[in-house]
């Protein structure tokens, strides 16, 4: 047998073993609550609410008329840099993060917005 077959061995068994403990470590370990995103065109931005419509890429929850208000504690960005509210325009394609409720009315009002990311290439 070679010389080195018996610590290659040997330490191929020892990471087999360890391999079910870091498993279940990584399984119970909490994960963060992200939310639900859906990709919407901006339709009117009235102070620090904005009206967008859902597109048709989303699914059939996320294609109408939504509200919702952008407040301080809402991310807004363009490829991962802070923006302001005021860089944003009807017409825009973004992406909108939730985890609060959404109010079943006409339009439909979303709380916890977390994050408004604008999508069009240009700014």
């Amino acid at each position: 047998m070679k010389k080195w077959l018996f610590p290659a061995l040997w330490l191929l068994s020892l990471a087999a073993a360890a391999l079910p403990a870091f498993q279940a470590g990584r399984a119970s370990a909490p994960v963060p609550a992200v939310g639900e995103t859906f990709y919407a065109a901006v339709d009117q931005i009235n102070g620090s609410s904005l009206a967008v419509t859902g597109l048709a890429v989303n699914d059939i929850n996320h294609r109408g008329a939504f509200t919702f208000s952008v407040s301080e504690d809402t991310a807004l960005e363009w490829r991962h840099a802070p923006i302001a509210l005021s860089e944003l325009e009807p017409g825009d394609t973004v992406s909108v993060t939730y985890t609060g409720g959404v109010r079943e009315s006409c339009p439909a009002g979303i709380d916890g917005v977390v994050r408004v990311q604008l999508l069009d290439d240009e700014k």
